[in-house]
């Protein structure tokens, strides 16, 4: 009871700080007016009028409706990044302009209220949880969150371009936009007032990405923005700065704002339904990145250090688009390419390093295999592994490195016990005659049940690896460097019988009597598993297909 009084009289605390209008005392017609920055730092008046109320739009909250004028808006609509600006009726505010219409003919636009802003202040932060954008009401067909402009500095259209799916379900527009000059650690911290551009950033370094909105109401530290959600990320820390804007790109489709990055303004804290949560005496670790990329070709070299966002759904894709430009500049090719990439991760618990070899025909690292390392890292099903820091080197060279597997046979009729069967596997390099490689299979002497030996021979892209399913965080993180890489040829020896699993391991080879023993247990950490043998042979090619080959065994 005491905790739910206390509560209460926080948030009147919090309310009283501003003079508001509910939804329910508005009334359509109501004149009022709206803030915003159309050039510069300054904000500026524009002019609204109620157009009426989506009640429950959102699961408990409302949509206000209404109509703008001024500010050259007729002419631009709606603009992205104008999310957050605060609307007053009566010189008390009501809410946040955060929804419009696609290709609208009037500056029509839907307003978060106020109140469900506010709850967001001192909300309790549970973990973070991974969501969709919440969708309005059928009643609001087609109305959507206003874009939120992604100013990048330092990326190419192609980059942008191969992204742009990404950012469109993310609800971001990516815009050109400069770096906002001196390092984070340089620049004058800034200021952030109601109507004011705000940004958060994303990436932050040789390469920024910035978020930009408007901010809402600033009560103490406490600043609300947005007045919809930017990830939906709940809990979350990332830097926020004050935002510059340079212009108002107009537009039939959509009008943006061309903004920049300026001073430190403190951390998002909250990003919620209705609105983000900034704390201007909050700080937001961020992860270091390092990028180095040669090209062969070339001789050239190029070093890159950034900082993106600690964010497990987030930071896979930033680093992404970083490293993607990194190597795109580098190879400056839409030739064949043979990239090898290297990943190097410090977390918490331990430090993880993966290398694989990939071939893009287009150039570039357009590669999807080659950021599976990268996701899997974050995106653990043991939790967190608190990525602390990550290095990745890409050595490039204009060429072609491939080969086809194309069929494999035993070169004996029979197979003795005991001894090793040679087998043949004939691969066709890019361009080059048919080669043959020979691989002794191995013949078990113990099994008297096994009369066949069957062997599958794949590319390392397609082979599994050679591990038990993970039975915690430890476990995974050991698995990503076990996978094969895509120059591996990998046979695959089927055994009769099967092996075990227990807790995270590969129990093989088993005699009979620990088999039973261990199989009959009530122990839950063990599983039955097929006894395969893999033997990997490491080549200089990329490989793809597969082949299987079969050779009996000699009976005594």
């Amino acid at each position: 009871m005491k905790r739910l009084l206390a509560a209460i009289l926080l948030f009147a605390t919090v309310s009283s700080a501003v003079e508001t209008l509910r939804p329910e005392q508005l009334r359509r017609g109501m004149k009022g007016y709206g803030l915003s920055v159309f050039k510069g730092t300054e904000p500026e008046r524009f002019d609204v009028e109620i157009l009426g109320v989506l009640e429950n739009a959102f699961p408990k909250q409302d949509m206000i409706l209404i109509r703008m004028s001024g500010a050259n808006l007729e002419q631009h609509k709606v603009i992205a990044g104008m999310s957050g600006s605060p609307i007053y009726v009566e010189d008390k505010l009501i809410g946040a302009l955060a929804y419009g219409w696609s290709f609208e003919n009037e500056p029509l636009a839907g307003v978060t209220p106020i109140h469900n802003m506010l709850a967001e202040i001192q909300r309790p932060a549970p973990p973070p949880v991974a969501a969709e954008r919440p969708r309005p009401a059928a009643a609001a067909e087609n109305l959507k969150p206003l874009l939120t402009p992604l100013a990048l500095a330092g990326f190419s259209p192609r980059t942008v371009a191969a992204f742009a799916e990404e950012f469109e379900k993310l609800g971001l527009l990516p815009v050109a936009a400069g770096s906002g000059g001196a390092a984070p650690g340089a620049r004058q911290p800034g200021k952030l007032v109601a109507g004011g551009a705000v940004g958060v950033e994303l990436i932050r370094g040789d390469f920024n990405a910035v978020g930009v909105g408007t901010v809402t109401h600033v009560d103490g530290q406490r600043v609300l923005a947005f007045g919809h959600p930017f990830f939906l990320a709940g809990q979350v820390r990332a830097p926020a700065v004050e935002a510059e804007v340079h212009t108002i790109m107009s537009s039939l489709m959509r009008s943006f704002k061309m903004a920049s990055a300026r001073g430190p303004t403190g951390a998002m804290i909250g990003d919620w339904q209705s609105c983000i949560v900034v704390d201007t005496q909050a700080t937001a670790p961020m992860i270091p990145v390092s990028l180095t990329v040669a090209n062969r070709t070339t001789g050239h070299q190029e070093r890159y250090a950034l900082e993106v966002i600690q964010n497990r759904a987030l930071s896979p894709l930033f680093v992404q688009v970083a490293l993607f430009e990194a190597v795109t500049s580098a190879t400056g090719s839409s030739d064949d390419t043979m990239v090898r990439v290297e990943l190097e991760a410090e977390t918490a618990t331990r430090p993880v390093k993966v290398a694989n070899t990939f071939h893009n025909p287009l150039g570039g690292l357009v590669n999807a295999w080659a950021w599976r390392p990268l996701t899997a890292l974050f995106q653990s099903p043991f939790g967190d592994p608190g990525v602390r820091r990550i290095a990745v080197n890409v050595d490039s060279i204009q060429a072609r490195h491939t080969a086809e597997i194309k069929s494999a046979f035993f070169a004996r009729a029979e197979a003795e016990r005991g001894t090793a069967a040679p087998l043949q596997i004939t691969v066709r390099p890019f361009g080059q005659p048919e080669t043959t490689l020979t691989v002794p299979v191995p013949v078990p002497a113990a099994l008297d049940s096994l009369r066949v030996l069957q062997v599958a021979v794949l590319a390392g892209a397609q082979a599994p690896a050679d591990v038990a399913p993970p039975d915690n965080l430890n476990d995974y993180l050991a698995a990503l460097e076990k996978q094969h890489r895509h120059t591996d040829l990998v046979v695959l020896v089927r055994r009769p019988g099967y092996g075990l699993r227990y807790r995270g391991q590969l129990l093989k080879n088993l005699p009979p009597s620990a088999l039973a023993l261990l199989d009959d247990s009530s122990t839950a950490d063990i599983t039955s598993a097929s006894d395969v043998q893999q033997i990997v042979v490491p080549t200089h090619w990329v490989l793809t297909g597969r082949a299987a080959a079969r050779i009996p065994i000699r009976q005594e």
